[in-house]
């Protein structure tokens, strides 16, 4: 309840030592009756409750009156000091709450001042009583080493806060590291999820450039926006509070200070009404390559000390989005690493045997120069290896580039490679296509290229087919395939087909999905491949 409410709990503690100390003195049989220590506690009391329902759930009034309700404080301890001397008198409490709450609102700075202050004030009314007979040497002498002390020890929290305050836990930090396919969306989640926020938006920008891109949440649904101008006008206030409807910014500056604007000059008011914004915070998130504003909405119980949790949510987002951009340049390396590799591999290999057969062929031939059938033969082979020759040389050209490929390009070659497979087998093989406007990398090329050729071979070896289809569409995000062939069809187990391995592995390879249906005289196989995505 008080995780986030310094200036509830300051409240609370001021109305709780008010009451306690008005009873006390109240039922304390050694404190001679004094209507003016009564009032002034009875009246301190009302002070505090009238305070307490005002700022309980306003933000800006609560930083609004921090530095009055301080001075009050420190005067209410000056008066006591004259006003009670029994057992009762609170004097050290009220003592300790103003070094309390300037420990918790600012700097160790303000704590000394106000330590100082205090001390002051002490010593100066404990020498207006030093004549009268109530001045007790001893008991002088106890406070103000109690009070040197406890000064003192504020005095170094207040110095060593900064470096031990963490508003939420490494747990919650991992759970924003799980989501690495949407790295805005898991950065943003983390926020919302430390905040309890009902939403929010991280608006981002390349370095240099004005942030105008990113994710919002919105109703439990993530979508991405962009925004036509900057939604943050003022690039000092790094983490601040808003306030659309009562055009409302505050923030806190280095030492901690409070520094107060209207909405109007924070924000664009225009982009603000577009992303349905009304109470929250917003926070500066810098990454290695971008920066932007991580803006939440709807935090239940805003108070001052979000702006301080902003600045931490907002490097914790960054850090997010980093290792994200970390993961993913180490993967396209090692892609990189791989694809090389590979074109070596396939250049020394295939590329070799495939020359060295055709050179072999050709030495046939001008040995069955009196063989006219064998000659016909041996060109249709020498001419489907120099083919496929030509089709791995480019292969390797493009996993050198890692270059994408237009959609229209990968039909026309699969088409050749199904005219070259439909000799190959003697059956007839074609490839059709009805929409070729998309891109798509050349790993995905790779794929489609080996479903044909596996799909070809286990409708001839296994169902003993003479035409195969191999149909090609668009759907979205989606590259769907529909492989359709008039063989015998696949053997059913328990009454369902089983699925051809090597063709569910390479689509499940590609993230991908297949599905069977297998009939006497007919198989029908549907690949869905996503167009980006694919395994490098």
């Amino acid at each position: 309840m008080f995780k986030y409410q310094s200036g509830r709990v300051i409240a609370l503690g001021r109305v709780m030592l008010g009451a306690l100390f008005l009873i006390a003195v109240l039922l304390d049989p050694s404190e001679p009756s004094q209507g003016t220590t009564y009032g002034l506690l009875a009246l301190y009391l009302i002070y505090a409750l009238v305070l307490a329902a005002a700022t309980w759930r306003n933000w800006w009034l609560d930083a609004r009156l921090a530095l009055p309700t301080h001075l009050v404080d420190m005067a209410v301890f000056t008066a006591l000091v004259f006003s009670i001397n029994g057992y009762t008198s609170p004097f050290f409490l009220f003592f300790v709450l103003p070094l309390w709450t300037a420990t918790i609102r600012w700097t160790w700075r303000e704590t000394a001042i106000t330590a100082g202050s205090l001390v002051i004030l002490y010593l100066m009314a404990a020498s207006l009583v030093a004549g009268t007979g109530s001045f007790e040497l001893q008991r002088f002498i106890v406070r103000s080493g109690h009070l040197m002390i406890l000064s003192a020890l504020l005095i170094w929290f207040g110095i060593h806060q900064r470096f031990t305050r963490l508003f939420f836990g490494f747990d919650d930090l991992d759970s924003g590291f799980g989501n690495q396919d949407e790295p805005l969306s898991a950065a943003l989640g983390f926020a919302v999820k430390v905040t309890k926020a009902q939403g929010g938006a991280l608006i981002l920008g390349s370095a240099g450039q004005p942030a105008t891109y990113g994710r919002q949440i919105s109703d439990g649904q993530i979508k991405s926006v962009t925004l036509a101008s900057p939604l943050v006008r003022n690039k000092e206030f790094t983490a601040f509070l808003y306030d659309v409807k009562r055009d409302r910014a505050l923030t806190t500056v280095a030492d901690r200070r409070a520094c107060f604007a209207s909405a109007a000059d924070v924000l664009d008011l225009e982009e603000a009404a577009r992303l349905r914004l009304d109470v929250g915070l917003v926070a500066e998130v810098w990454t290695g390559t971008e920066h932007g504003w991580l803006v939440l909405q709807g935090i239940p119980d805003l108070s001052t000390d979000f702006i301080e949790l902003g600045r931490e949510i907002g490097r914790a987002a960054g850090a997010i989005l980093d290792r994200h951009a970390l993961l993913s340049a180490i993967e396209i390396s090692a892609g990189a690493g791989t694809r090389l590799s590979l074109a070596r591999d396939v250049h020394d290999g295939i590329v070799q045997f495939l020359a060295g057969a055709a050179f072999r062929i050709e030495a046939i031939k001008r040995a069955s120069r009196d063989n006219p059938t064998v000659t016909a033969d041996l060109d249709d082979l020498k001419r489907l290896l120099v083919e496929e020759q030509g089709e791995i040389r480019g292969f390797i050209h493009a996993l050198r580039r890692d270059r994408e490929l237009e959609l229209g390009e990968s039909v026309e070659e699969l088409r050749s490679l199904a005219r070259r497979l439909g000799e190959q087998w003697s059956i007839d093989c074609q490839v059709t296509a009805r929409d070729d406007t998309a891109s798509i990398p050349i790993r995905l090329q790779l794929d489609l290229q080996q479903l044909l050729r596996e799909s070809v071979a286990n409708a001839v070896r296994h169902g003993g087919a003479d035409r195969v289809g191999f149909d090609i569409a668009v759907d979205g995000q989606q590259l769907r395939l529909q492989v359709s062939d008039n063989g015998s069809g696949f053997p059913a187990a328990n009454a369902t087909p089983v699925e051809p391995r090597s063709l569910k592995e390479r689509a499940e390879r590609a993230k991908g999905s297949l599905q069977l249906v297998s009939a006497p005289g007919s198989t029908t196989i549907e690949i869905a491949l996503p167009l980006t995505g694919a395994a490098a």
